[in-house]
């Protein structure tokens, strides 16, 4: 199998035409300064897609891929690793053992505002749940968000936050944004040949089991692993596929 390496340094893409695209095999492994991962194997007729950006645009951690399964669903998975401030590492929950477990506390009585129902009905978002996640041995807080687009349409949006103690020094955050979006009843997208006789049900397993196969493959290149052992921040646990239902 092809093993492709990709150094991605990205800010922000903002007119530019030198943006290229690749397909990526089953197994083939993106890197970028700080981490890396692995491409699922499944439908592997279907092929993951990446891109690379021009260095001159600035310099942040990235990496991205996506893919549209026919007559079902497309899939998009981008992390970021930035840099904690040095003055924000003593207020971040997911750093200090203590403060982890009172996150956890949170997140199950956790109840939304009168103010977000608004602001989610306004949006059509029809479920929001906030949950712990174990992601690359690390603890980490994730937020998920449903909603129907338009008739027969749905899409659902993760965002899960994971953070370490660095080699250097310092601190950093990664940030998962991962989503898929859906066609049902009889709607057909665009790129399509007919209406998925898939159900949402279905479709979201596939989408947990892609996003599975990426996390567990998920390598952090410069996490300082005795500080995080000493703090007791590294955890003997992978992704659970029900961890957003328990």
């Amino acid at each position: 199998m092809r093993n492709i390496i990709f150094m991605l340094s990205v800010l922000f893409l903002i007119g530019c035409s030198s943006v290229k695209v690749y397909k990526l095999e089953s197994y083939t492994k993106l890197s970028s300064p700080n981490i890396s991962l692995q491409t699922p194997n499944s439908v592997p007729s279907v092929p993951w897609k990446t891109f690379d950006l021009p260095t001159d645009i600035g310099v942040r951690d990235w990496l991205s891929i996506w893919r549209h399964l026919p007559n079902m669903m497309s899939e998009d998975m981008r992390i970021t690793v930035r840099i904690i401030p040095q003055d924000e590492i003593a207020s971040d929950y997911l750093l200090y053992k203590n403060k982890s477990n009172q996150m956890e506390e949170r997140i199950k009585n956790f109840k939304m505002s009168d103010w977000e129902k608004k602001n989610n009905a306004e949006r059509g978002v029809n479920y929001v749940k906030q949950y712990v996640d174990f992601i690359g041995g690390l603890k980490c807080g994730t937020r998920v968000e449903s909603s129907n687009i338009a008739l027969g349409v749905g899409t659902k949006s993760y965002q899960t936050n994971c953070t370490y103690f660095d080699n250097q020094g310092g601190a950093k955050n990664i940030h998962l944004a991962y989503s898929y979006t859906y066609t049902h009843s009889g709607t057909k997208n665009d790129r399509d040949t007919k209406s998925s006789s898939i159900t949402p049900q279905a479709m979201q397993t596939q989408f947990k089991q892609d996003m599975k196969a990426i996390f567990d493959s998920l390598v952090i290149h410069d996490m300082d692993r005795e500080k995080m052992n000493k703090e007791e921040l590294l955890y003997d646990k992978k992704y659970d596929l029900e961890g957003e239902f328990r």
